[in-house]
């Protein structure tokens, strides 16, 4: 015969299991939330630069001011959403995504070319980005080495003028 206090602990167990699997399903539903405001913010970005870049083809010249800066802003949003991988904010499946989209604009004339200009005049301030490149796009940051740079923060205080 089975005892009320075996019944009472395979309750408190089973009520335990339900409870951890409902905290990983709200933590589920919070990073989405989280990674649709990055996604958001891209679609933002990406309205302001001219279908030609996104698509690789030649910016008209009264364009490429306004698309410079878009694509200055998508690159600081990479380089935030690689900091965010890193740091394991962001899942597994929506970082494949992001880093393959990351390469492929990377590969478009008019990316590469304020990219070019970013790594030439201001060095390591979108170190995190450079750090992906450098590995060919093939390595997790979440793998990444836990290092604070130093050198980053002087580059982007530089930047801003506040150095």
């Amino acid at each position: 015969m089975v005892s009320w206090e075996t019944i009472a602990s395979i309750a408190t167990a089973i009520g335990v299991g339900i409870a951890a699997w409902q905290i990983l399903q709200e933590r589920k539903l919070a990073q989405t939330a989280f990674e649709d405001t990055l996604d958001q913010q891209y679609r933002t970005i990406a309205k302001e630069i001219p279908v030609d870049a996104l698509i690789g083809k030649e910016i008209p010249e009264t364009k490429k001011i306004d698309a410079r800066e878009a694509i200055f802003n998508y690159l600081d949003l990479c380089n935030e959403e690689i900091f965010l991988r890193k740091e394991q904010r962001i899942s597994r499946e929506t970082w494949q995504n992001w880093c393959s989209g990351i390469k492929n604009h990377l590969e478009n004339p008019a990316f590469k070319e304020v990219w070019e200009e970013v790594k030439t005049n201001s060095p390591s301030s979108f170190s995190f980005l450079e750090q992906l490149e450098k590995q060919g796009f093939k390595n997790d940051p979440c793998n990444w080495k836990k290092t604070h740079s130093i050198g980053s923060l002087r580059a982007f205080l530089n930047l801003i003028g506040v150095a």
